[in-house]
């Protein structure tokens, strides 16, 4: 009998306009077991985010329809509050700490290397499982 890959019991929402990165990230993480929903807009996650019940938010600050810092109030407003992690293309970006103050988990640079993701992911998996993220 095959016993599922650890990381299926974790579903992350992808949340990113570019077709090609959020089909990249979608690939990526499902190669390391991880159920994915991915999203090319900010009202459509929202309007799905409820029901969907991820245990971590990735998300493209810059966003055609909806602002991500938008996105991230409304997800830290929701009871279930999942870690979220931005990400931006945009170098550095002078609101690191405004992100980290309005509830982000973390903010990462554009391309965003593997072994950086992954270990985000799994920061963010690990804290969710248990109670929360670390606030850094």
């Amino acid at each position: 009998m095959t016993r599922p890959h650890p990381n299926a019991t974790h579903l992350i929402a992808i949340v990113e306009n570019d077709g090609a990165a959020r089909h990249s990230f979608e690939v990526l993480l499902k190669s390391e077991g991880y159920r994915v929903s991915a999203f090319e807009s900010g009202r459509r996650f929202l309007e799905a985010f409820e029901a969907l019940g991820p245990c971590c938010v990735l998300l493209e600050m810059r966003l055609p329809d909806i602002d991500g810092l938008e996105v991230l109030e409304a997800v830290r407003r929701s009871p279930a509050s999942p870690p979220v992690i931005l990400m931006t293309r945009v170098p550095k970006l002078p609101v690191p700490e405004r992100v980290r103050r309005m509830g982000a988990m973390m903010l990462l640079e554009k391309p965003i290397e593997h072994a950086c993701l992954f270990s985000a992911i799994r920061m963010a998996v690990d804290g969710h499982a248990g109670g929360g993220p670390e606030r850094r």
